[in-house]
């Protein structure tokens, strides 16, 4: 199952998606661009998107549980639900006003809870991940008791 969702944003600077980004060979040619139109058209609006197709790295999302550690970077892959397919950005003079991750959810354990959850039309918030140097490193939905009671 493929679903979208709008990020929270808290000040995000594109470089903040740098360590993320970066894995994936289409990066520089994206980060070349924005450079480009930042540049020629300051204070306009640019939007991108990144596909990222599966011949290259998988960036995974997880169901963050009490007992996952937060310093490891997309916690047990036994709690990995859905692999990212694409991540569409609207940037303002560095600043990402908008963000929308679009995921496909995998045949976990935790993959089948999260679209039987969304199959059921409940909205579920997908959110980013800091690490201790500010950079955003993965996405991840907490686990609340609805999920809970879904994996039971």
């Amino acid at each position: 199952m493929k679903k979208s969702f709008e990020i929270e944003l808290l000040n995000n600077r594109i470089e903040d998606y740098e360590d993320i980004l970066s894995r994936f060979s289409n990066w520089k040619q994206y980060k070349r661009e924005i450079n480009l139109n930042q540049l020629l058209e300051q204070g306009k609006k640019i939007e991108f998107e990144l596909e990222i197709p599966n011949n290259h790295s998988v960036l995974y999302v997880s169901v963050f549980d009490k007992i996952a550690h937060w310093t490891l970077t997309t916690g047990p892959l036994v709690n990995v639900c859905a692999a990212i397919q694409k991540m569409t950005f609207i940037i303002l003079n560095n600043e990402v006003i908008k963000l929308n991750v679009e995921i496909k959810t995998l045949t976990t354990k935790w993959g089948k809870i999260i679209t039987s959850l969304l199959e059921s039309d409940v909205e579920l918030k997908l959110i980013q991940n800091k690490n201790i140097e500010g950079k955003i490193d993965n996405f991840y939905f907490i686990e609340s008791s609805l999920i809970n009671k879904q994996a039971a």
